[in-house]
């Protein structure tokens, strides 16, 4: 089973099910180097990574799965459109096959799929919240071994998603892939501060009216749906209400430095403060979302998906709702996401995947690349290296003590936007200037940005107050002493940090932990961030992460056996 992801012009991607189980998935920006692979909405690249992975051509797959309906508000369960699936999977790629007809998985539906079948339980309870698809903004569902029942959901004019990304707008974060700054910024400001009491939290979810700024809530917008005249509707209504709390719309100058444009990365505190209580109203709103899903439900697990799912903070704060025992968050909540959810449930339908399946542990289900093709990127770029072969951990463990920041490539590339120690820039997160180094001259971006931890499981009671696995780095704790002293570098001006947990087995990023324990005598805990600059995807092959190596500052390239010092001459 193929599922295909990010049918809305952004985030297309591409996963593979054989016998249940997720064989491959990659997001199609890694291959593009456009983030987002924003304005398009082929799949392709991405398809024919998974099908290689498999060893089997587009000709033999069962059944391909899209992540919308092409026809709402007209209800489909096929598309047979040869152009719209010539514009997903292009032929040329694929031998010239060119498949007669695709399965539709509804939006939400895929995002629910994504959540639930890979979370190992048995029964949960479902939340989905992104800015639309389909209709539909949010999503209370209940996942059983019968599959998913969709109990309750949100139209479009009702958009938490919608919301949370015109405040950063307003604010002069950029444009919507730039909401997740929002959360970093909320950690400066006083929640108190503004009342926003057009949208109200209420016992089973939240209302939202806007009719103070041109939008009724009980309004009939439907037809502005497809042509986008509601969003640009709502985001005028958005700009305006802001404005009248006293916060005109923000646009950040720009200047030129060292060779590249700089945007002033500084904020007036109302503008920390409208962040922090937008951050908070979300916050109220999906707690009540959860304790109806919870209560509609009679269960204690819980499962997110969704772009607003990528909000660590708020997942945090639903982490810690009574009447969640346990909590699984897709890594890859976003529209990319879309194509686990929508091969999975296919998989389901079809027999071929009973539930609950395995739990999802790991994102590692990207591309990989064998040492000689390594070895060949590096020579053809002039770089001295040497092969540590099973002894690189250790190399590297010694770089980081020595307070150097290094690109860690190893083994298959992750799903989502966190790094997970696939394609990870390290570095000792025992001095908080390590931070500010890495937003400054590494990643080019505001100096107010978190970064997390990635630290052994052994560690976590000790720097995060618990023995619960947080694989994904997508869930915020409350920082405990212990890691203010001894990682400041990962803990926010909140006391939150986003850890990512690892346990010890012979994986190379959990002896690198282990050894950098043993040389520091300190916690197995480095900083984590993704191996890129801020306007680039994630590194997907030898060449980007050579490529990004070459660029900034990182001091040490630790990629296969091979590690690159810049301090060796070429």
């Amino acid at each position: 089973m193929l599922g295909l992801g990010g049918p809305y012009y952004h985030d297309a991607s591409a996963c593979l099910v054989i016998d249940g189980r997720i064989v491959a998935f990659a997001e199609e920006e890694r291959f593009s180097r456009r983030k987002h692979h924003k304005d398009s909405r082929s799949c392709a690249v991405a398809a024919a990574y998974c099908l290689s992975e498999a060893g089997i051509t587009l000709a033999e797959v069962d059944e391909i799965a899209i992540a919308f309906n092409p026809t709402w508000p007209e209800p489909s369960d096929t598309c047979t459109d040869a152009e719209l699936i010539a514009e997903l999977l292009d032929p040329a790629l694929f031998d010239h096959h060119r498949p007669g007809q695709l399965t539709v998985i509804e939006h939400h539906l895929a995002h629910a799929a994504s959540a639930f079948h890979p979370s190992g339980f048995d029964e949960a309870a479902v939340l989905v919240v992104d800015g639309s698809g389909d209709g539909i903004s949010a999503t209370l569902a209940h996942g059983t071994t019968s599959g998913l029942k969709v109990l309750r959901q949100f139209p479009f004019s009702q958009s938490l998603g919608w919301f949370y990304e015109t405040v950063a707008e307003h604010l002069g974060l950029g444009d919507w892939t730039s909401s997740g700054k929002l959360m970093g910024l909320a950690g400066y400001g006083n929640p108190n501060r503004y009342q926003l009491d057009f949208l109200r939290p209420q016992a089973g979810g939240y209302h939202l009216d806007l009719s103070r700024w041109g939008i009724r809530p009980d309004e009939q917008v439907d037809d502005q749906y497809t042509n986008l005249r509601y969003y640009r509707r709502l985001k005028a209504a958005y700009a305006a209400a802001y404005t009248d709390l006293g916060i005109p719309p923000h646009r950040r100058a720009r200047s030129y430095i060292g060779g590249r444009i700089v945007p002033d990365s500084r904020y007036r505190p109302e503008h920390a403060d409208l962040a922090a209580t937008a951050q908070d109203l979300l916050e109220q709103c999906l707690t009540e979302l959860a304790r109806e899903a919870l209560t509609l439900t009679g269960v204690r697990r819980l499962c997110i998906a969704g772009g607003v799912g990528l909000n660590c903070s708020a997942n945090g704060r639903l982490a810690a709702l009574r009447g969640v025992d346990e909590l699984f968050v897709q890594p890859a909540a976003g529209d990319a996401g879309c194509a686990i959810g929508a091969a999975l449930e296919v998989a389901v339908r079809r027999g071929d995947l009973t539930l609950p399946g395995e739990p999802m542990t790991t994102a590692a289900l990207g591309p990989a690349f064998d040492p000689g093709t390594i070895r060949t990127a590096l020579t053809e770029y002039g770089l001295a290296f040497r092969d540590h072969g099973d002894d690189l951990p250790t190399a590297v463990a010694g770089d980081l003590a020595l307070g150097r920041t290094v690109g860690w490539f190893q083994g298959r590339m992750e799903a989502g936007p966190r790094a997970l120690g696939q394609r990870s820039i390290l570095a000792d997160a025992h001095h908080t200037q390590t931070r500010d180094h890495i937003n400054d001259r590494v990643k080019h971006r505001e100096p107010w940005r978190p970064l997390a931890p990635v630290l052994l499981q052994e560690a976590a009671p000790d720097l995060i107050g618990t023995s619960v696995p947080h694989p994904f780095m997508i869930v915020a704790r409350q920082a405990t002493e212990a890691a203010r002293k001894m990682i400041p570098a990962t803990v926010h001006t909140d006391g939150t940090l986003r850890p990512q947990t690892v346990a010890r087995d012979a994986d190379s990023y959990a002896r690198l932990l282990a050894s950098f324990a043993e040389q520091t005598g300190r916690p197995a805990a480095v900083l984590n961030t993704s191996f890129n600059h801020e306007a680039e995807p994630i590194v997907c092959t030898p060449r980007d992460a050579v490529a990004t190596f070459a660029a900034g500052p990182l001091d040490v390239l630790a990629i296969g056996p091979f590690l690159v010092r810049k301090d060796q001459p070429n």
